[in-house]
């Protein structure tokens, strides 16, 4: 019988290496990154916009083409597409501010499939700067409440869940505390006498 070979699926590829290059094809964004949201954008491991713009490999030029390419693949869904100037102010406008420099290509990507789905008519560069500063609002309340979460979390793991525990727990180092300090305070007073 001859044996079957097993075919490894191919490895998917970066969101850079998809978005950076000259022909860009939204198609291949839309199949390998399509269910992109921002709780799952937040989670990626990749640098911010400005970070990745400061990398000498990377670079701004490189950063700019493809939040560009990814702007102008999203006007294809409206009835007038981006022109390349300007797709190029917006990523400019990202990359300028402060406030925008740490969204990562992933929440382009949440971004453009926000505005694609939503109830926009008409695709301008002031309307998609509108919904970038709503969705960083947006993304920074999910970033505070994971963080709490996360915070909370540990804090039940690390003690336990039972209130007596953590309160016993927590009168012990009160007393541990206090006797260091009685013990320095008599040293203190030997030294002097």
């Amino acid at each position: 019988m001859p044996s079957k070979s097993k075919t490894t699926p191919s490895p998917k590829p970066t969101l850079l290496a998809l978005t950076e290059v000259s022909d860009y094809k939204n198609s291949l964004v839309v199949k390998h990154f399509a269910n992109m949201n921002m709780q799952s954008a937040l989670n990626s491991t990749s640098k911010g916009i400005g970070l990745s713009s400061r990398d000498k490999a990377i670079g701004e030029e490189t950063i700019i083409r493809c939040i560009k390419n990814m702007f102008i693949g999203t006007s294809m869904y409206f009835d007038k597409v981006l022109g390349d100037r300007q797709a190029e102010v917006i990523a400019e406008e990202l990359l300028a501010k402060d406030e925008y420099r740490n969204l990562k290509l992933e929440d382009i990507v949440a971004i453009c499939i926000e505005i694609k789905e939503g109830e926009t008519y008409k695709l301008t560069p002031a309307t998609i700067l509108r919904h970038i500063k709503k969705y960083t609002k947006q993304r920074e309340a999910l970033a505070i409440q994971n963080s709490l979460q996360q915070s909370q979390n540990q804090k039940h793991a690390g003690i336990g869940q039972n209130i007596d525990e953590r309160a016993l727990k927590t009168i012990r180092q009160i007393e541990r505390t206090n006797q260091e300090v009685v013990r320095t305070r008599v040293a203190t007073k030997k030294f002097y006498k």
